[in-house]
């Protein structure tokens, strides 16, 4: 089975209150009721496509996490491994999100990593800077699914350890 890395950013999310610039404001964001209804149709195209993640890793924001919920309705299967919610996915620099991703255990074939823009919108670029889709920007709700090079194979000897600009190809980008 085909190791896959699909990355989303969260759903569309309510503005923090007036004047409030706050790192606990800006995690406290909910999904606006189009947000909630992004996520669902995420989680139905998730479905539709047969992808369910082994391991979930996402950022502790409200708006993250009520994505994630969004999704959980349509995937098909249970997740081997429980849900890590990352600190260290809020506000990410790409060099964060790869480390996240490196740390999950080889037997998770396919992980999902719910996160935040710029840095999902640069890591997607960094994976396959050749896929021009990926030009158009990482809309709220945007998912991209890449496959890892060589985990196909019969002797896959693939692992999330190895996970790089060069181990990746976008399969698909979907906007909301």
């Amino acid at each position: 089975m085909t190791r896959r890395l699909l990355l989303l950013r969260h759903a569309e999310a309510a503005s923090a209150p007036a004047g409030d610039f706050s790192e606990h404001a800006d995690l406290a964001r909910p999904l606006t009721a189009a947000g909630r209804t992004a996520a669902i149709r995420c989680g139905d195209w998730l479905r539709t496509h047969a992808l369910s993640p082994d391991l979930v890793l996402c950022s502790p924001a409200r708006r993250t996490r009520e994505t994630l919920e969004g999704l959980q309705p349509f995937l098909h299967t249970p997740s081997l491994f429980p849900t890590r919610f990352c600190d260290a996915i809020y506000e990410a620099t790409v060099e964060a999100l790869l480390a996240q991703i490196r740390l999950a255990p080889v037997q998770a074939r396919t992980v999902l990593l719910v996160g935040h823009n710029p840095g999902i919108s640069a890591l997607a670029s960094l994976m396959d800077n050749q896929a021009a889709v990926l030009d158009q920007g990482f809309a709220t709700g945007s998912l991209a699914v890449f496959h890892m090079w060589g985990s196909d194979a019969e002797n896959d000897a693939s692992s999330w350890q190895g996970c790089d600009h060069q181990s990746l190809t976008l399969d698909t980008f979907s906007r909301p």
